[in-house]
């Protein structure tokens, strides 16, 4: 079969899938294609590029949310919906996390998220900033989950740290609990900002 992008990104996500981040290397990736790494370059200029293609890819999943859904509802289906599509691929989650995807289903995606936060009522320029909080939002999310996630020693430490403070039920850092949270928070200020 001869290479072509789609090829190449799809072995790239597979390997980072299986093995990590640290192995999407063109070399490697070259490797589980069976050609020379010069091959891959005929397709993408660079790692980063190809790394673009494969962050597009990851997201390919996000299913569009119903339309008539409020438009609250399709901002919450469509982070949560990133976030896990992105979790779900380790070996690609921190770059998507540093550099939101700009190919076709990252624009699919902002697209969806910039109709609905136009439908609560923001104003053109209002549009942009608000997603662009959301998506801030997402990405740090998402780097916290790549980093944490566990009950371990630190969090029992500040655990500690907070009994008798009001609000010391701790979350863990990265958890779902926590970006649900969050996302409920950016949310509600985005209804107080149109209303």
């Amino acid at each position: 079969m001869p290479l072509s992008s789609s090829l190449i990104a799809r072995a790239a996500l597979e390997l980072g899938d299986r093995d990590g981040p640290a192995a999407m290397s063109m070399r490697r990736i070259a490797a589980d294609l069976g050609c020379d790494p010069m091959a891959i370059y005929r397709h993408f200029p660079n790692r980063e590029a190809l790394l673009d293609a494969v962050a597009d890819l990851a997201l390919a999943e996000v299913a569009a949310p119903d339309p008539a859904a409020g438009w609250d509802s399709r901002v919450r289906e469509i982070l949560t919906s990133a976030r896990a599509e992105a979790l779900r691929h380790p070996g690609i989650a921190a770059h998507i996390a540093s550099r939101p995807p700009l190919g076709a289903n990252g624009l699919r995606l902002a697209a969806s998220l910039n109709g609905a936060l136009a439908e609560a009522g923001l104003s053109p320029s209002g549009v942009v900033h608000a997603a662009q909080a959301l998506i801030a939002y997402v990405a740090a999310a998402l780097a916290m989950a790549n980093q944490a996630g566990v009950r371990d020693a630190r969090w029992s430490q500040v655990s500690s740290a907070m009994i008798g403070l009001p609000g010391s039920e701790l979350p863990v850092v990265g958890s779902v609990e926590q970006f649900e949270y969050g996302l409920r928070l950016l949310i509600n200020g985005i209804r107080a900002e149109v209303s």
